[in-house]
């Protein structure tokens, strides 16, 4: 849970951000799918911190997800057709900030039905302009939300706690 303290860097103050890598499992299939919604974004004037390939240390990564407006989530292809598992940007963006737009993962979909999901990039580009031009109240609601759940249910020791009781 200490890896959820939010740490708010007016450097960091984005409307939307990503932060991971291409994650080239040798068919180089996620770097397509990342153009394709990075470019969509490129094109809606909003302030992207899009961090891709950039080996940035944990803090940097923490004051990122916190001080943006909306984290942005996107899988491997295989996580999309096959839909068992979400990556961990899942959980340290909801842990972090709270708000989260992603690519459509089954998995995803079950744990966390609050979270907007699609594979179609414009959809998701819209998603978060409405997010970030709703009144802050109705957004810090659901971000707080949002964030207690992942600190009740979805930590480390949460989790070993879990697996105890069974």
């Amino acid at each position: 849970s200490i890896n959820y303290e939010k740490k708010i860097n007016k450097n960091f103050l984005y409307d939307v951000c990503f932060v991971g890598g291409w994650a080239n499992n040798g068919f180089n299939e996620k770097k397509k799918i990342m153009i394709d919604v990075f470019s969509k974004f490129k094109k809606s004037g909003m302030r992207c911190g899009f961090f891709v390939n950039k080996n940035i240390s944990h803090e940097t990564e923490t004051e990122i997800l916190s001080s943006s407006k909306v984290c942005l989530n996107i899988h491997d292809a295989y996580q999309r057709s096959l839909g068992l598992d979400t990556n961990e940007r899942t959980f340290k963006s909801l842990g972090l900030n709270g708000l989260l737009v992603s690519d459509k993962i089954k998995q995803l979909d079950n744990m966390f039905p609050e979270v907007y999901t699609s594979l179609d990039a414009d959809k998701i580009v819209n998603k978060v302009m409405e997010y970030i031009e709703a009144p802050d109240a109705n957004i810090l609601e659901q971000k707080e939300k949002n964030r207690k759940n992942i600190f009740l249910k979805h930590c480390y020791i949460n989790r070993v706690e879990t697996m105890i009781d069974l």
